[in-house]
């Protein structure tokens, strides 16, 4: 088979300077990022998810920067082209788009009118009646809140114009396009509101745990609170409305990708719980299994979706075992074969020889430090060592010596490789660093490229 390489980059980080500035970061930048990557002979483009976020604490408008902490459904209204949000739906156009869009539309758009009219996402500070989703004050809500429903429908519609546009010159220009299913959405979502019974919540939406991941042995980033509701997987009822709540999701993201990123893919198999009062408290607990996963993976399959997992974490046997049994790819990411301290978790994975071709390979990712900043992070000695476990030629110039560890997974057996930009334009800037996001004025997730879209280099050797 033919490999696919493509770049890593957030829709937000574009700009473009043959568009307004107003555009900076929208779909239309992402238009034009396309010609780039045919012009460097790439055929896919990964991006971040592309939902709303949650409010920021304290704020009626600001939005975390954080696309993982995000409504789980709807595109996120700071993606959309200047040249769309001047177009309105026919009335037909707008039944056809209520129609196929049924299974979501409706609590998102009520969801975001009751949240101008409250000023909070945050659901749990609603009207009681509200809270608990009493059916004759929906009902009444819907009626008073009619005008700015229908005007988040229409975003909505814009939205999907807007995003057409891309998908279509992707096509035509034979680019693939990879999205990220997170494990998780957010407590302040449309979808926790619509679907409170099958989160691990109290009545009064109260959270006593919470998913991230526990301090263990060998853990690459210690101990993360992530702060999202925990689904309950206790009953068959709560699992039938859980998966179908996943199928949801999926379905929404086929109308946009090509390949989707199972994230936290174990998290079917096992599962963090953080206790946010007792760090000492903090366990794994067994997820749904085997077969719920492998429907999900078959599923996404036949919405015409290729499905591939991040498979990382502990205890990855039964994971691993599915994967091998859908012939579904995992993922290699070349940081996460070393330690902060170079110390080698898994001397095999560094050795990029080693690679299986039902892989998608990565030089950093949005998680880690970049290519050239691990590099700089490390001593003479430790970068040496690297470079005889990866069994790839040392240079003392570090952008030399990224360039050889980039031009080695590009030369591996995988079948796919995706490098985050960073690692093409040989730059330091992080995405986000985990465990360190803030509930106000985050740091992480601003990332922007510092040069426009024209000037990105056309040679990547």
């Amino acid at each position: 088979m033919q490999k696919t390489i493509g770049t890593f980059v957030p829709i937000s980080a574009l700009f473009s300077s043959k568009i307004h500035k107003k555009d900076t970061g929208s779909f239309a930048a992402g238009v034009i990022f396309l010609d780039w990557l045919k012009k460097t002979n790439q055929s896919a483009w990964q991006v971040l998810p592309l939902h709303e976020t949650q409010l920021e604490k304290g704020s009626t408008t600001r939005h975390i920067p954080s696309p993982y902490k995000s409504y789980g459904i709807g595109l996120n209204p700071q993606y959309l082209s200047s040249d769309f949000a001047q177009k309105y739906p026919t009335a037909q156009e707008k039944s056809v788009f209520l129609k196929e869009n049924n299974d979501w539309i409706e609590d998102y758009s009520l969801f975001c009118s009751l949240r101008d009219y409250f000023k909070t996402d945050d659901w749990r500070k609603w009207e009681e009646e509200l809270r608990l989703r009493n059916i004759n004050a929906l009902i009444s809500w819907k009626e008073k809140l009619a005008d700015k429903i229908d005007f988040y429908v229409t975003q909505q519609w814009q939205l999907n114009q807007s995003y057409a546009q891309l998908r279509s010159k992707a096509k035509e220009l034979g680019i693939t396009l990879i999205g990220d299913l997170p494990f998780y959405v957010s407590i302040q979502s449309p979808l926790v509101w619509a679907y409170q019974e099958i989160f691990n919540i109290e009545k009064d939406g109260s959270m006593l745990t919470v998913s991230g991941i526990p301090d263990v042995n060998q853990t690459y980033f210690g101990r993360q609170i992530w702060g999202h509701p925990l689904y309950n997987w206790n009953s068959l009822d709560h699992k039938k409305r859980i998966i179908a709540l996943w199928k949801t999701r999926i379905r929404y993201q086929s109308r946009f990708f090509d390949y989707i990123r199972f994230d936290h893919a174990n998290g079917f198999f096992e599962y963090g719980v953080i206790n946010i009062n007792d760090p000492k408290k903090d366990t794994y607990e067994k997820g749904p299994g085997t077969e719920l996963f492998e429907d999900l993976i078959e599923y996404s399959h036949n919405q015409g979706l290729t499905a591939f997992v991040e498979d990382s974490g502990e205890n990855l046997i039964l994971l691993s075992q599915s994967m091998h049994k859908k012939n579904i790819s995992g993922v290699k990411v070349f940081l996460f074969s070393f330690g902060e301290n170079i110390a080698m978790i898994n001397n095999q994975f560094a050795k990029i020889f080693n690679y299986s071709t039902q892989t998608v390979a990565y030089t950093s990712t949005h998680d880690t430090r970049t290519l050239l900043g691990f590099l700089e992070f490390l001593n003479v000695k430790d970068k040496k060592r690297l470079a005889t476990t990866a069994n790839i030629p040392y240079f003392q110039d570090n952008k030399e010596f990224a360039r050889a560890i980039r031009s080695a997974i590009l030369q591996s057996p995988a079948r796919v490789v995706i490098i985050p930009i960073q690692d093409w334009l040989f730059t330091s800037e992080r995405i986000n660093i985990p465990g360190t996001e803030r509930e106000i004025n985050d740091p992480n997730w601003h990332f922007h490229l510092k040069i426009p879209i024209e000037d990105l280099p056309i040679s990547l050797k």
